[in-house]
């Protein structure tokens, strides 16, 4: 048993080596493809948030004449209209943001692990940099949705309530006010989430560029 030990503890030996070899570059493999990740997921919440920055009121100037062609009705569940069309887009843009943001938590996860760990091979100090953008970038998105989902709630309750095709203007003025300072916050965020990931696509670029 014991010359047998003997002779299996050189190939145990080479067998530890080797793996401890390959892990750094597994390791660098999975952070470049981590960062090809966060470089997709970037690009496309980019473009979500420029829709929900740039997408107007929810309520368009011409509202009341879009209600007399579609007295006592929802203008939200009239799919022909310029607010149901707009209001889709919106949440399109969202639902984009949101799957994005998923695709990224397993990422940060992974740096957060790496950033613990001591690698000469790898620019550590580079992906902590991007690390701490990414989780700006996740506080960003969680104020956000939060804005995004009280705006989506006031907007339902107002054209719920408000589909008198003959309604006073004036009468309008406040409600639509107050439901246009709940999407002004979050086109305000928007533009705030979008610098941010600026910042998360430029970290990630020198991350790759110390990769190459």
């Amino acid at each position: 048993m014991l010359k047998l030990l003997k002779r299996l503890l050189p190939i145990i030996f080479i067998g530890v080596s080797l793996a401890a070899c390959q892990k750094p570059m597994d390791t660098k493999h999975q952070l470049q493809a981590d960062m090809q990740t966060v470089e997709n997921a970037t690009k496309q919440q980019r473009t979500a948030l420029s829709t929900l920055e740039t997408i107007g009121d929810p309520v368009p100037d011409n509202y009341l004449t879009i209600q007399k062609k579609y007295p006592d009705e929802n203008l939200l569940t009239i799919e022909d209209t310029k607010i149901a069309t707009t209001a889709a887009k919106r949440e399109a843009a969202f639902q984009s943001l949101k799957e994005q943001q998923a695709v990224l938590k397993p990422v940060i996860k992974r740096l957060t692990k790496l950033v613990k760990q001591e690698n000469d091979e790898l620019p550590i100090e580079q992906v902590k940099d991007l690390n701490q953008s990414l989780k700006i970038s996740t506080l960003d998105y969680t104020t956000l949705a939060t804005f995004y989902n009280t705006a989506t709630k006031a907007s339902d309750e107002f054209y719920s309530d408000h589909t008198d095709a003959d309604a006073d203007e004036d009468s309008l003025k406040s409600p639509i006010n107050r439901l246009n300072q709940y999407y002004s916050s979050v086109y305000q965020q928007a533009e705030i989430a979008k610098v941010n990931m600026n910042t998360v696509a430029a970290h990630a670029k020198k991350v790759q560029k110390q990769l190459e």
